[in-house]
């Protein structure tokens, strides 16, 4: 599949999402019992005191539905489905997270949630981020962070009779691969060597990712739309290796122990 064909899919997809939470959106607020959502929002308002981005140029990257537009006087919302638009009552645009249409340094603070896991090429959404943003100003990050291989596929939740020899045996490995000590046991060895290359070679890392091949037709479980498989720590060592001043306290060596939790940073950065 070439990448201007990826591209069309993924946005037919999401179009076709914001088209069904038209619905859900007008019932209840969709993530009024999510948890995880709601320990993301807690901690986007904490940032938006923070940064008194209140009187600031907001943009958000992958605004949905628009569920967050109020939060924040002067807000720009993009997003790659022209039925966003259905939802927004603020400034919009239909545009792509790695080619955003802003100038360098227009605004004073960016936030995505649930969106870098969807990128192809997420480190060139992080590199656009810290474009848009001026010297100073800040970013809020939320992701779904290692995302399963076998969640596209639904192999956790469909019967072993519907599943090819190979794929009964990864559903037997489910339980042992989603326990805390194998994935410690697996993760923190690869961040040690990535901060250890940091160190030895004193330049801004590169993202580590492992691409999946993302269902757009059945939605199995949360996050099996994901088009990558990202690590906490490598989107953290991103910004902190370009100097980037983190907002809640995590530095390069605590945020080894980083789960799921949102990042945030101030840009440090020539105009």
């Amino acid at each position: 599949m070439t990448k201007k064909t990826f591209a069309s899919d993924t946005q037919r997809y999401f179009q076709r999402v914001m088209r069904d939470w038209q619905p859900i959106m007008e019932a209840e607020h969709p993530y009024a019992h999510n948890r995880s959502w709601l320990r993301i929002y807690r901690a986007l308002l904490q940032w938006i005191r923070m940064h008194n981005l209140e009187h600031g140029r907001v943009l958000e990257i992958g605004c949905g539905t628009g569920l967050l537009q109020d939060l924040v006087p002067n807000y720009t919302g993009i997003d790659i489905a022209t039925t966003s638009a259905l939802y927004m009552r603020k400034p919009f645009c239909v545009g792509s997270a790695i080619r955003l249409p802003f100038d360098d340094n227009t605004f004073d603070g960016v936030w995505s949630i649930w969106v870098l896991e969807h990128i192809e090429e997420p480190q060139q959404m992080l590199d656009e981020m810290r474009r848009v943003v001026r010297p100073g100003g800040s970013i809020f990050l939320s992701a779904a962070y290692a995302v399963d291989p076998w969640i596209a596929q639904g192999l956790h939740k469909r019967p072993f009779r519907e599943l090819t020899p190979r794929q009964r045996l990864t559903k037997l490995t489910i339980p042992l691969r989603r326990s805390i000590p194998y994935k410690t046991a697996v993760t923190l060895p690869q961040r040690l060597a990535e901060l250890l290359q940091y160190w030895r070679n004193g330049r801004p890392t590169s993202l580590r990712y492992r691409p999946l091949q993302p269902n757009f037709e059945t939605y199995w479980d949360y996050d099996a739309d994901a088009c990558v498989s990202l690590d906490a720590y490598s989107v953290a060592l991103y910004f902190l290796s370009r100097g980037d001043q983190p907002c809640f306290g995590e530095g390069i060596l605590r945020s080894l122990l980083q789960r799921s939790q949102p990042q945030a940073y101030i840009v440090c950065k020539s105009s």
